[in-house]
C-alpha cells in the first residue's frame, strides 16, 4: 500500500531526527529542521490557485517555521465585517421598508450573580464595583487584606429596592405592509416565544394598539404616513440560556439530591404499599369469616330440617 508505505517512513523520519537531536543536544534543530522540513515544504507546495483559506495556512505554516497549528480565534460574521443596521442604517444593510415597527419589552432587572461557593464557605465576598474602584488607585496588600487606605471608603452599595425595578427595552427596525410579524421581530432581533405556529394556542400573542394578536399569523398592518407600529412583548417572553456544563459541582449536587428523593419515594411508597396489603389480607379474613359463618349457620338449619 503506497499510503502505508508513505506514512511510516515519515514517522521513521521524525524518529530518526527526535534520536539525532538527543544525541547532539541541540533541542531546536528537531523543532526547526525536522518539522521545518516536513511541515514547511508541505506547506510551500501549495499552489496560489488553491484557495485563500489555504494559502492563508501556507502563510502561517511559513511564519511558524513551518509548524502548522489550528487557529482557535473566533472569526468574525459578515455582520461584524460589514456592520450592521445600528451602525450604517436600515437602508445601508437591505432592509426596506416604510413603516418603522417599535417592539418594546419590560423586563426584571438582572439579579446580582452569587459568588461561587468558595468565597461563601471562607466567607470572603466579592468586591463590589465601588469597591474595585476604589482599590485600583491603592497598593495590592490593601485590596488583599480589605483595608482601605484612611480617608477613603466606597460609596454604599445599592439596596435591594434600589438593584429591583424594570427595564424597558427597545428593538426597532423597518417593515413593509404585509410582511409576516414574525419575520419582522426575527429581523429586529426581537426573541418570541412559538408553539403550535398555527395561530391557536395563542403562545406568541403580543399587544399592538390595545388588541393581543398573536405573531405567528399576524401580519403588518398599514399605517398612516409618518406614524410606527409599536409591539408590546410580555416580560416573561425571555429567551432562558441553558448551562453548557456538564461535569460541575451544581451537576454532582443535583444528581445526589435526584438520587436522594428516588430512594425516598421508593421507601414511602414501599411502606404505603404495605399498609395497603395488611388492611387488603385483614379484608379478606373477615370475609372467609363472614363466609364460613354462613356456611355453619346453612348447614345447622339443613340439620335442623
Amino acid at each position: 500500500n503506497p499510503m502505508h508505505y508513505r506514512h511510516h517512513h515519515t514517522a521513521s523520519a521524525l524518529l530518526a531526527a527526535a534520536i539525532g537531536c538527543c544525541l547532539v543536544g541541540n533541542a531546536d534543530g528537531f523543532g526547526g529542521a525536522a518539522l521545518a522540513g516536513i511541515g514547511g515544504g508541505r506547506a510551500a507546495g501549495i499552489p496560489a490557485s488553491a484557495g485563500p483559506r489555504k494559502a492563508y495556512a501556507a502563510e502561517r505554516a511559513a511564519a511558524a517555521g513551518g509548524v502548522t497549528m489550528k487557529d482557535w480565534s473566533k472569526r468574525d460574521t459578515l455582520a461584524d465585517k460589514i456592520g450592521g443596521a445600528d451602525d450604517k442604517g436600515f437602508a445601508a444593510v437591505g432592509i426596506e421598508g416604510d413603516i418603522p415597527v417599535i417592539f418594546e419589552q419590560t423586563v426584571a432587572k438582572p439579579a446580582k450573580a452569587k459568588d461561587p461557593l468558595w468565597r461563601r464557605i471562607v466567607r470572603r465576598p466579592s468586591l463590589t464595583p465601588e469597591e474595585t474602584a476604589m482599590y485600583s488607585t491603592q497598593p495590592k496588600w490593601r485590596r488583599f487584606l480589605r483595608r482601605p487606605a484612611p480617608g477613603t471608603a466606597p460609596a454604599a452599595p445599592p439596596t435591594e429596592e434600589e438593584e429591583g425595578g424594570e427595564v424597558l427595552n427597545k428593538l426597532e427596525t423597518m417593515a413593509l405592509v404585509g410582511a409576516p410579524l414574525s419575520s419582522v421581530a426575527s429581523q429586529a432581533g426581537q426573541y418570541i416565544k412559538y408553539k403550535c405556529k398555527v395561530g391557536e394556542c395563542g403562545t406568541c400573542e403580543v399587544r399592538i394598539d390595545g388588541n393581543w394578536v398573536r405573531t405567528c399569523v399576524a401580519k403588518v398592518p398599514p399605517m398612516d404616513k409618518g406614524a410606527e407600529l409599536k409591539v408590546f412583548v410580555r416580560g416573561s417572553m425571555v429567551e432562558t440560556k441553558k448551562s453548557t456544563a456538564f461535569f460541575s459541582l451544581s451537576s454532582f449536587i443535583s444528581g445526589f439530591k435526584n438520587n436522594a428523593l428516588g430512594m425516598v419515594g421508593f421507601v414511602k411508597e414501599g411502606i404505603k404499599g404495605k399498609k395497603n396489603f395488611e388492611d387488603r389480607i385483614n379484608k379478606e379474613k373477615e370475609l372467609m369469616a363472614q363466609v364460613a359463618a354462613r356456611k355453619a349457620a346453612k348447614a345447622a338449619q339443613e340439620g335442623k330440617s
